[in-house]
């Protein structure tokens, strides 16, 4: 029974750990859907680098690169599934792969980052990218967890002619690429229960 309690240590502190690289996955997402660039830059250590299609580089030009193609997308969504974080002994880095269904809308005569010739759109589209994020974290004093490299392996792309989707009713809350979405509304306070 006396070693009971450094297991359950050593498997609270790798949960911690892993729950800590995953935080910085869902907010790399969230930073880039709402163009939130400084939270994208928190999930990058400062000597990182990107492989990320048609961008290969540091994080600084990342961002620039990232800005210039988001300024015609009026819709960004990513979505992460089977994240494995596979963490070394003592903590300190970890290895992950990430699924990624990232979907755009680009705006009439925007730029498509990932369209093979540099035209610019003569209408709205919607582009689809299938791809994996290969992350290594490290666990550094005075910052935590962040990526230290990333590559994103793309397994394929898809563009929809934007009159194949719906309208969406102008009454339903839209998702915004700012502080106005909904994510960062004042959330009530709750009514007291009277006793």
């Amino acid at each position: 029974m006396t070693d009971l309690q450094p297991k359950a240590q050593s498997m609270l502190d790798r949960l911690t750990a892993e729950n800590n690289v995953r935080r910085v996955l869902a907010d790399y997402c969230h930073g880039v859907d709402r163009k939130n660039w400084d939270l994208v830059r928190q999930c990058y250590h400062d000597d990182a680098t990107d492989s990320h299609g048609a961008f290969n580089g540091t994080v600084p030009d990342l961002l620039q690169w990232m800005r210039d193609s988001h300024q015609h997308v009026s819709s960004s969504f990513h979505v992460l599934t089977n994240v494995r974080v596979m963490l070394t002994d003592d903590l300190q880095t970890a290895h992950t792969e990430s699924y990624c269904m990232s979907f755009k809308e680009v705006s009439p005569g925007g730029f498509d980052a990932y369209a093979t010739s540099a035209t610019s759109l003569s209408r709205s589209a919607r582009r689809t990218v299938a791809c994996r994020y290969v992350d290594h974290f490290e666990d550094r004093p005075g910052v935590g967890w962040r990526i230290t490299s990333r590559v994103v392996a793309i397994d394929w792309i898809r563009r929809d002619d934007g009159e194949m989707f719906l309208p969406i009713d102008p009454s339903w809350t839209r998702s915004q690429r700012d502080r106005s979405d909904a994510f960062y509304a004042e959330v009530p306070a709750k009514e007291q229960v009277k006793r």
